[in-house]
């Protein structure tokens, strides 16, 4: 820990002025709890990069413990660990909150509730002020109780944090301390419990939670935007991991959440991890390595879509909009660098003239730039462009870049992208090397849904299983090879992608027969697992 004095007399000679004197600003790794008047204070405990930039860049991460944790119990693993592995743990600042004493609850007899909403937004106040954050870049994540958490304290502060994640747990009216009937320490599944068992066998019934998400952040935005308004455009994006075996906090709660953002229109991500339980939503799996570092790789990659651009970023993006397709390779460089750390559709469509340059490199470099930040609906068109133009003259490695980084978009649930992929790879005119990479591009997604979740990117399966009827036999072979990799063991359907179009039905049809029972919704009454 160190007193950055160089920064400290930044804030003093820019007037940008520090919470208060209660608390000193430090870097490393230190505890420390924020005043909150009337003798009462919020623990925390921070990891913060040992070298300040001089411009507001860094993120932020703020954590929100499971149940009986502390301050402590998210800073390493999984936000540290996960940060470090995506190579960016200096670009954040890494604040690890502590609930308040149970005495104080009235809800759930556990942790965070209503009473810890302020205090923590005070913390996040507090490392604002201090620390040279991008308003932009700020996300909240929480595990079993700390979802709970994160997935209603956003509601009254969408403006302040581009994404929520959420392990093991989400928010419903229906947690209470009366519908758990004196069981506090069974959380949901009590509730589960109560309908589906029946002297004491589980009857396979499906408690149905609630979901409060309120009307009014959706009303306002429809009075400012008119009816056209894309809740997509505006709102916080979401992603859910839960483990299906979970037994202290039903994954019906988390399936029921979803299904609820899903109606709005809100943007998320739900992996549903077969098999695992509330404790091993974290670790024990190699899968859990698969998805964390998603997840922190979809975290660096999302900006808040409220909070405007400074004036400096919007110079900087206008100045590379008029100049960087002249620029020289080297300038050019720098300026996609500050392009991919911007971030959103602004920068989006600044680097979309970087593919005028005359330089190979920097084209490539703004394409693969793409694979850290998300850059908005016009530069992903502008992606499915380059993948479609039978132009000779287009990088070959641009293309390749196009297909992947669509692919990671696609992964993340980005629905252009999505759609510009399975259009694509149906295209028989295309060719096959593109469409080898499209289908690679698409089989990560496919990857995330084989561990648990195959409904909300069913379009994927569509398309592979179309492509098993393609006039390509090597598309056909290899869409097939993914395909299998879904079936939990079953097989390939004995289907043969070097028999002719009429021997290739009866299998085509099972595949489509597999298909419509795996992807239908994880909370209808006809899902079964895969």
């Amino acid at each position: 820990m160190g007193i950055h004095k160089i920064y400290v007399l930044t804030l003093l000679l820019t007037g940008f002025v520090s919470y208060g004197s209660e608390l000193t600003l430090k870097t490393g790794v230190f505890t420390d709890k924020l005043p909150l008047g009337k003798g009462m204070s919020m623990k925390f405990k921070a990891r913060v990069p040992m070298e300040l930039p001089t411009e507001k860049t860094l993120g932020l991460i703020l954590a929100f413990h499971p149940h009986g944790g502390n301050e402590n119990s998210m800073i390493n693993w999984p936000v540290k660990t996960f940060l470090e592995r995506q190579k960016v743990l200096d670009k954040y600042v890494i604040i690890g909150l502590k609930s308040r004493r149970p005495e104080r609850y009235k809800e759930h007899l556990g942790d965070w509730e209503v009473a810890d909403h302020e205090p923590s937004y005070k913390v996040f106040q507090w490392a604002m002020k201090n620390y040279p954050i991008d308003p932009r870049r700020v996300h909240i994540i929480g595990w079993s109780r700390g979802g709970f958490m994160t997935t209603r304290f956003i509601w009254n502060n969408l403006k302040s944090f581009a994404s929520v994640t959420a392990y093991a747990g989400a928010h419903s009216p229906d947690w209470t301390r009366e519908s758990l009937g004196g069981y506090p320490k069974q959380d949901w599944v009590k509730l589960k419990w109560k309908d589906g068992i029946v002297n004491g066998t589980w009857t396979g019934k499906r408690f149905d939670y609630s979901v409060d998400l309120p009307n009014k952040p959706f009303e306002e935005l429809m009075l400012k935007n008119s009816n056209k308004v894309k809740l997509s455009e505006f709102f916080p994006e979401f992603y859910h991991v839960h483990g299906d075996s979970d037994y202290v906090i039903d994954v019906n709660l988390t399936r029921c959440y979803t299904r609820e953002l899903a109606k709005k229109g809100i943007p998320y991500i739900y992996r549903e991890l077969d098999g695992v339980n509330h404790a091993r939503v974290f670790q024990g799996k190699p899968v859990n390595m698969l998805v964390n570092d998603d997840v922190f790789s979809w975290i660096h990659a999302t900006r808040n879509k409220l909070i405007p651009l400074s004036k400096v970023e919007q110079k900087r993006l206008a100045y590379m909009k008029s100049n960087i397709a002249k620029m020289d390779q080297g300038k050019a460089l720098k300026y996609i660098n500050e392009a991919a750390r911007i971030g959103g559709p602004q920068a989006g469509e600044a680097l979309i003239h970087a593919f005028d340059s005359k330089h190979s490199a920097v084209r490539i470099a703004a394409v693969t730039s793409a694979y850290s930040t998300c850059y908005g609906h016009a530069f992903t068109a502008k992606l499915g462009e380059f993948i479609t133009d039978k132009d000779s003259s287009i990088d070959k490695d641009v293309k390749f870049n196009a297909c992947h980084v669509l692919g990671r978009y696609a992964k993340w649930r980005q629905l252009d992208a999505r759609k510009i992929l399975t259009d694509a790879v149906l295209d028989s005119s295309l060719s096959q090397y593109i469409r080898f990479q499209l289908l690679t591009a698409l089989s990560k997604t496919y990857e995330m849904m084989v561990i648990g979740n195959m409904y909300d990117d069913r379009e994927v399966v569509q398309t592979l299983i179309k492509l098993l009827d393609d006039p390509d036999e090597g598309v056909r072979g290899y869409a097939h090879m993914i395909l299998i990799k879904g079936t939990n063991g079953l097989g390939g359907f004995a289907y043969n992608a070097a028999a002719n179009a009429k021997d290739r039905q009866a299998a085509i049809k099972l595949w489509n027969d597999w298909a419509s029972k795996t992807t239908v919704p994880l909370l209808s009454d006809d899902f079964v697992k895969k």
